[in-house]
């Protein structure tokens, strides 16, 4: 990571078409020290100079001519020599299908035109300040943004011929329905998908637009639906009762094609960014949760550790002329310092692992010596419960893996099981071999609570246990499988709970 005050020169690719926004990048660049200019008008030159500067910034525009600016980012992305330069992305329309590919793809920040100087230099401070991301682009991801943006159109007028004339209209940019009657359009407009937008006929036999318009925002499942009246040129009262009613425009009969694809339109880009205000509204929320749960997470694996940190030092100092008491406090001490290490190192991994980040570097391991660290690990907690370990493991099992998330992993695991122990203080442990993996089986006497059991390997799922974040058999469950191993459990209200961990053979 960079910062713009570093007293090294840091040069800046600016690819954009437009000389005079070039000019107004550059002038605001200028404003601060030890900045180097390189402009390029279109992606294929920016590209050749990528080659030959050592470039630390790349301002790039989405609309370029030949090569566009994503796939201009998904070049600089895949090279590794490239692959770490942070990245902005500029653009004068904020469509929400190109921002969350240029998330995929790994954009730093991305500025929609016209921008001030000041929101310039403060998206380029946090460019240069924050991780670059990965291009995480796949098909499937990009199938699956386009199919989000697909609107549903309904089309409801008791004449057939004015439905086909509408439906050819719109049929190439929309997903069509149709109904020939406000009974039918209601049944639609209650399953799902559900249409986004409504072009309603207004004089219908039997049950007419206004009442099929009444009922959709009577009924809080389809208020939300955009209903556009069609609708003869003398029908003025009926038009104002409709929009008294809810509705957001009309189109007046006979249909003119430019004026129904420019009405849809509008109301289309009205309805997406209402779409992106509500995951904007639940992305805020959903980290809002994180923090907390977070700060939750801390408080019990950061907080305890140092307050017994503290509580047993002051307790060393009292009792150093008594060598053994003395020798207790300083175990204690070791051992709460190695909780810290191993939740930082725990937190690190998970966070690499969950954003699909994690360089795994296996190597043959010796399955002994690290159950062995990890029973050292969890000694105190054995101790104060007074509990029995029954240990009959192969000591002649080795697996391809990392000892550390492994030695993490069998941690957490141990920790699970010796807390949750409450009939029998004991727990049995076994390592085996098979033809592909090492198995490790641990065991307590009691059941995993009824409540959890569908959700025994979820992240933040705790029972009974209020002073504990619920993320030890996650963490457990995805540090296995970075490794191409696997988890699972069993439990049986008579014969306890048993934790099966299976690891690649060396």
């Amino acid at each position: 990571m960079v910062n713009i005050q570093s007293s090294q020169p840091l040069t800046v690719l600016i690819v954009e078409p437009f000389e005079t926004i070039r000019t107004m990048i550059a002038n605001v660049l200028n404003q601060l020290s030890n900045i180097v200019i390189i402009q390029s008008s279109n992606a294929s030159d920016a590209l050749e100079k990528l080659e030959y500067n050592d470039i630390g910034l790349i301002i790039a525009e989405w609309q370029l001519p030949t090569l566009s600016g994503i796939e201009f980012l998904k070049k600089v992305r895949t090279n590794t020599r490239t692959a770490k330069i942070p990245f902005v992305m500029t653009s004068a329309t904020i469509e929400q299908s190109h921002v969350v590919q240029a998330i995929q793809c790994g954009v730093s920040e991305y500025v929609v035109k016209p921008f001030s100087s000041k929101i310039l230099k403060s998206r380029l401070q946090r460019a240069l300040t924050k991780p670059v991301r990965p291009c995480k682009e796949t098909p499937e991801s990009t199938e699956s943004t386009e199919q989000n943006n697909d609107l549903h159109v309904l089309i409801v007028d008791d004449v057939a011929d004015n439905i086909k004339i509408i439906s050819d209209i719109l049929r190439k940019d929309y997903k069509v329905k149709a109904a020939l009657n406000g009974k039918k359009a209601l049944q639609i407009c209650a399953k799902d998908p559900q249409p986004d937008i409504i072009l309603l006929d207004i004089m219908m036999p039997d049950m007419d637009g206004l009442e099929v318009c009444r009922r959709l925002k009577d009924d809080p499942s389809t208020q939300h639906i955009t209903v556009i009246f069609l609708s003869a040129l003398e029908q003025t009262e009926h038009i104002v009762k409709g929009l008294e009613l809810g509705a957001v425009d009309y189109i007046t009969k006979p249909a003119n094609p430019a004026i129904v694809k420019s009405r849809v339109q509008a109301h289309c880009r009205s309805i997406e960014s209402n779409r992106l205000m509500r995951a904007q509204i639940d992305t805020m929320l959903e980290n809002a949760r994180l923090r907390d749960e977070f700060d939750s997470v801390n408080q019990t694996e950061l907080v305890k550790p140092i307050a017994d940190i503290k509580h047993s030092t002051s307790q060393l100092a009292a009792n150093l002329h008594e060598p053994e008491k003395a020798q207790q406090y300083i175990d204690f001490i070791q051992q709460s310092c190695a909780a810290l290490q191993l939740h930082v190192d725990s937190t690190a991994s998970l966070n690499k692992i969950e954003r699909k980040e994690y360089q795994f570097k296996p190597q043959k391991q010796n399955f002994t010596t690290v159950l062995k660290d990890a029973l050292g690990h969890v000694s105190e907690i054995v101790k104060r419960k007074q509990i029995k370990v029954h240990n009959t493991e192969n000591t002649d099992c080795h697996f391809n893996g990392e000892y550390a998330i492994t030695h993490a992993l069998l941690t957490h695991l141990l920790k699970n099981a010796l807390e949750g122990t409450r009939s029998d203080p004991s727990i049995q442990l076994s390592a085996t071999q098979n033809d592909k993996y090492v198995v490790f089986k641990i065991h307590n006497p009691d059941p995993v609570p009824e409540p959890i059991r569908g959700q025994f390997f979820d992240k933040f799922v705790t029972y009974g246990k209020p002073d504990h974040a619920g993320i030890g058999t996650y963490t457990a469950k995805l540090l296995t499988e970075i490794q191409g191993g696997f988890i699972e459990y069993r439990t049986d209200d008579n014969l306890g709970t048993e934790v099966f961990v299976s690891l690649p053979l060396a």
